[in-house]
């Protein structure tokens, strides 16, 4: 025990010693002596040199287990062989270090090189080849290069296979003496020039080719140029010939071409035969050239160009009208049919003001203004200087916009606003009157008229719009705003985009002040300023959009200012404003910096509102129209909206004083029932014509009277309103709880108005509420089939599964017994990629760590040759400090000797 414990703690070196004596590596045993060799012993030697580094391994690995990895495995399969049972972890550092040196420090090494001369001599890189050898090799590769190049070398003929000499049909020409056969055959001797192009310049020694003179080339090009030209002359006379040829054959096949029924005729001109249908085929030919789609077009014009040709033509317009406003003669330029009204390609001259000698047939007193007017056409004046095109569009326009006024029904498809034109002759003569109102013009100082100019200033404000066009008509207005996109045209320049962002904030503000005007201004100038607004919106969206917003909280305040009891919540304005935010603006987006604070607005009016006069309860409806267009596609929920239309329709049949009547309506106060008192259908009050009135503009200027016409109107106006709501809310999932009370609802108008004589009410209304409440019904009937209540799932009990037991004959861990195997590969494909990973990411460490350990060895050696350098230095220095030391001393004992 005690020499065991004494064993473990000795050192390595005595271990190594121990172990080598017991192996018989070290010791008086180890050695050949004398007698062995004498013996014979030393011839086994090389073996005993095998036997003796298999010990030495064996005690290596004896002294250093860990560099012994043995790898373990769980179970002992027989017959199982692996490579990594055990590992010798030192030797393979080792590899990997050498491996490296061999990749890593080489391009490490020659990181820095730049260029260089690759020694390709053969043998030169070859350390284990003698210089005899090397010598012997390369003779032997120029010997072959060289003998590769003789094989048509005609003066060495000791390579075998080569050609040893010149034949001729098969007999060499060193035994021929005489070459009759050549004479006889030419006849004459070769030329000179013959032997320099075809036999190889006769083997003769020529000097250098003479460069021709710079006459001599250009003789040499017009000799060429002449030949080429005598050669097309030559092609064109033969086309000649044969063309020729072609035209008197003609005549014999003309017979078999035409018809022989076709008389012929004789041309007066040419004296040639010509048919009816030579006649007929000309004749078509002479209509072509007339006929307008024959003619070939121009291209389709850009929008810079199309921007650009119509502001000329404005530009060239008014600068006529200037010359013609000051009595002189227009300019010289060609005006086209749309600038002058005359023919195209005619210079016309001013249209001035007539005077006593131009009196004619056409004069009429000056108060017949129809006559004025005949007489302005009769001298060739027009009334605003238009050309016909556009008086043209503009008639057609017209008739459109009195098709649009004819409209009276609210629930068309295009789902338009709850609005609509008077039908009785005295309400339409007021719009009529101010749509066809005459052109004011302005009397200069000289006593002419002033016409309506083609160009403008850009408008900076409200104020200089005012200015601009407070003296025209409205659909003068209109013709003002399209000649001033079309000047300012955001194509024409970069600071167009200013000013016609200007023209549509001011354009909003206009179309404002329209919506007050009294009597109403008429619908198709406010579509038309509307459409305009459209149209330039998208110029500069940001200010517009802002200036909207701005407009919005100016309203939000004044309805504020409404409930707390001060001013009126809404006006005309207000209502036109919002319509157009609807039609201009995403109204479907989700929010929006505009409609979406519109919206709630909006719905904050209708909800809180007292309704006291029929200008009240005409604004809202026409926002319950724009709160449905907006929701139109969203379909999203507004209840405000829903629940004023519902207390409008039981306005007109419900009692104020009667809190129970207005159920299925959103509470509401006794002063707002009192309010909406003014549309109850009294028993006496009959409507004045059959057809309902729509709903008018003037009803949102002021506040009046409510007659029976009026409340059949509203009436009529509600029940579309809730049939537009019933058709965009059908697919909500609370559709029932929703209008459900307008069923309720509809079914007692229906009760109740038989009581007040429903010979009185008109028949649309009879009918569109009894259509209402049919539709109605039949869609809460459906809503209902088609609701299912909740309920658990419902499914018979699953019985346990039961599944055999899997077994694996040849389990093995390493394998995947996944049944699906997609994801097996999946799942291999895995573990693959990042066992590789991880082996990438390991090699990389042990690269970083190998090149570390370079960089180190090589900064080491650095200053190692560094130290040593610098050790020779100081050691010359120190020398050469102890020889002057010497010296010195030298020097001091002689002055002290002479002393």
């Amino acid at each position: 025990m005690g020499a065991n414990t004494k064993g473990a703690k000795q050192s390595s070196l005595k271990k190594l010693r121990s172990a080598l004596s017991t192996a018989g590596l070290t010791g008086p045993s180890s050695h050949v002596t004398k007698k062995d060799k004498k013996r014979g012993v030393a011839k086994a030697s090389s073996t005993k040199t095998l036997e003796r580094r298999q010990k030495l391994r064996q005690i290596q690995k004896a002294l250093n287990p860990f560099e012994m990895q043995v790898n373990r495995k769980k179970l002992d399969v027989l017959g199982l062989k692996r490579k990594d049972d055990s590992v010798n972890v030192a030797q393979a550092r080792q590899k990997a270090v050498e491996r490296r040196k061999s990749t890593i420090g080489v391009e490490r090494q020659n990181k820095m090189r730049v260029g260089g001369v690759v020694d390709r001599r053969i043998g030169e890189n070859d350390p284990t080849m003698d210089p005899e050898e090397k010598m012997l090799r390369r003779f032997t590769a120029e010997r072959q290069k060289r003998t590769s190049s003789a094989l048509y070398n005609l003066e060495d003929g000791d390579i075998e296979g080569e050609i040893t000499s010149l034949t001729h049909y098969g007999q060499s020409i060193a035994e021929m003496d005489e070459f009759n056969e050549v004479a006889e055959d030419e006849g004459e001797g070769i030329g000179a020039e013959e032997v320099a192009e075809g036999h190889f310049g006769g083997f003769h020694e020529e000097g250098p080719a003479r460069k021709k003179t710079k006459a001599e080339v250009m003789q040499e090009i017009i000799a060429k140029s002449k030949m080429h030209k005598q050669e097309r002359q030559l092609i064109k006379e033969q086309d000649e010939d044969i063309r020729r040829e072609l035209d008197d054959d003609f005549e014999s096949v003309r017979a078999m071409l035409f018809d022989d029924t076709e008389k012929p005729m004789m041309s007066a001109s040419d004296g040639v035969v010509r048919t009816e249908g030579d006649v007929a085929y000309d004749s078509y030919v002479r209509e072509l050239v007339y006929e307008q789609r024959a003619r070939p077009q121009d291209r389709l014009k850009t929008e810079v160009e199309a921007a650009t040709e119509e502001k000329e033509r404005l530009e060239r317009a008014e600068r006529h009208r200037q010359r013609r406003m000051e009595g002189l003669d227009s300019d010289s330029e060609i005006e086209s049919d749309s600038d002058s009204g005359g023919k195209k390609g005619y210079k016309t001259k001013a249209l001035r003001k007539p005077v006593a000698d131009d009196l004619g047939d056409d004069f009429a007193p000056p108060g017949d203004d129809e006559a004025v007017e005949a007489a302005g056409l009769g001298l060739g004046l027009t009334g605003d200087n238009e050309s016909e095109e556009e008086s043209e569009a503009g008639s057609e326009e017209e008739d459109e916009e009195e098709d649009s006024e004819d409209e009276e029904d609210v629930d068309s498809e295009q789902g338009e606003s709850v609005l609509g034109e008077s039908s009785d002759d005295e309400e339409k003569k007021a719009p009529a009157a101010a749509a066809s109102a005459p052109l004011r013009k302005v009397v200069a100082a000289g006593g002419q008229s002033a016409e309506l100019p083609y160009t403008f200033a850009a408008p900076t404000d409200y104020d200089s719009w005012v200015e601009l066009v407070g003296d025209y008509s409205l659909e003068q207005q209109l013709t003002v705003i399209e000649r001033l996109r079309a000047l300012y045209h955001i194509r024409l320049s970069p600071q167009n985009k200013g000013k016609l962002g200007d023209l549509c904030i001011i354009l909003a503000e206009h179309l404002a002040v329209l919506a007050e005007q009294d009597p109403p201004v008429p619908a198709p100038i406010i579509d038309g300023v509307a459409r305009h607004i459209g149209e330039l919106a998208s110029v500069d969206a940001e200010r517009f959009g802002e200036h909207c917003r701005q407009a919005v909280i100016g309203w939000q305040k004044r309805v504020q200012a409404a409930l707390a009891g001060d001013g009126v919540g809404v006006r005309a304005s207000d209502v036109a404003l919002m319509r157009l935010f609807a039609s201009v603006f995403s109204a479907s987006d989700r929010f929006h910096a505009v409609v979406t604070p519109m919206l709630l607005t909006i719905g904050q009016f209708l909800s809180q509102h007292t309704f006291a006069s029929l200008r009240d309860v005409s604004c809202g409806l026409v926002l319950a129209g724009v709160v449905h267009e907006c929701q139109r596609l969203s379909r999203r929920l507004v209840p405000e909206a829903l629940n004023f239309v519902f207390a409008t329709l039981a306005a007109s049949v419900c009692r104020s004083d009667d809190a129970g009547d207005w159920d299925g309506c959103y509470p509401m106060s006794r002063r707002q029932r009192e309010a909406y008192g003014m549309l109850l259908i009294g028993v006496a009050e009959k409507s004045k014509s059959q057809k309902a009135q729509p709903l008018r503009w003037s009803w949102l200027l002021a506040s009046g009277v409510v007659t029976a016409d009026v409340k059949y109107g509203v009436l009529r106006a509600s029940l579309l309103l809730c049939r537009r709501f019933v058709d965009c809310y059908a697919s909500l999932p609370a559709f029932i709880e929703c209008f459900e009370p307008l069923a309720l609802l509809l079914k007692k108008i229906t009760e109740r108005l038989p009581k007040f004589r429903l010979q009185h009410a008109p028949s649309e209304v009879v009918e569109l509420l009894a259509g209402t409440r049919a539709y109605l019904d039949e869609l809460l009937e459906q809503a209902r089939v088609a609701r299912v209540p909740l309920a658990l799932q419902k499914h018979r009990p699953l019985a346990i599964g039961s599944f055999a037991p899997k077994f694996e004959a040849g389990y093995n861990l390493d394998t995947h017994y996944d049944p699906d195997r997609s994801r097996n590969e999946i799942t291999k494909l895995r573990r693959q990629v990042n066992k590789e990973r991880r082996g990438a990411v390991r090699e990389l460490r042990r690269d970083a760590q190998f090149v570390a350990g370079e960089r180190l060895k090589e900064q080491r050696e650095k200053d190692k040759s560094y130290a040593d350098k610098m050790k020779k230095a100081w050691s010359v220095l120190e020398a050469d400090q102890s020889d002057m030391k010497k010296m010195d001393k030298a020097r001091i004992k002689e002055r002290k000797a002479k002393v």
